[in-house]
Order: C-alpha cells, then sequence, then structure tokens
C-alpha cells in the first residue's frame, strides 16, 4: 500500500508536467530555530499539494488520503472554504482521481 507522502510525489511528477496546471507541495508544521523559539508554518487544513489552472487562474487543492484516510475538521473547513471560492478541491487516493476531477487538455 503506497503511502500518502508517496502519493503526494506521485502526483507532483505525474502532474507537474501539464502546460495548463502549476502544482506545488503545500507544508504545513512546526519546527524549533536555533534559539529554541517554535516557528509554525502553513495554515491548518490546508491541502497537500496547491496550485493554479491555466487560462482560468483557478486555485486547486489536492489533499492526499490513503485508502482509509479521513479528513480533519480543520481539512473540512479548508475544502469547504475553496469549493465556496470556486476553486478546484481533489480528495486523492490515487492519481487515477485526479485524472478524472482535472479538466481534459485540449
Amino acid at each position: 500500500m503506497a503511502t500518502e507522502s508517496h502519493l503526494v510525489q506521485s502526483i507532483l511528477l505525474t502532474f507537474g508536467a501539464r502546460p495548463d496546471l502549476r502544482i506545488w507541495r503545500a507544508n504545513t508544521g512546526a519546527m524549533r530555530d536555533g534559539n529554541g523559539r517554535v516557528i509554525r508554518f502553513g495554515i491548518p487544513g490546508q491541502a497537500d499539494i496547491s496550485g493554479i489552472l491555466a487560462p482560468s487562474g483557478q486555485r486547486i487543492e489536492i489533499e492526499c488520503k490513503s485508502k482509509t484516510g479521513r479528513l480533519t475538521q480543520e481539512q473540512v473547513a479548508w475544502r469547504d472554504m475553496i469549493l465556496r471560492h470556486g476553486g478546484l478541491y481533489i480528495l486523492a487516493r490515487s492519481l487515477d482521481d485526479v485524472a478524472a476531477a482535472l479538466p481534459v487538455l485540449p
């Protein structure tokens, strides 16, 4: 069974070459700097992959989950916000999920 991180990498490699799509990894988390201060980055709930679709400029968010993985409350709120604002949100458990949700290249 492929891990979520493997799926993220596969999506970036497979779909990142499309001329109408720009996608990138969107990390969230926290770490300590050299002085021990906690530095937080990202937005809780944001998807694993963000991007834009040309020529419309539509925002794309792709959340990668295993076959049994479930969205957290923060991820549901992020999904709902993206959809409310006209973005495309994809819950990806496989490359086929992404391919099915993206518009077909002309």
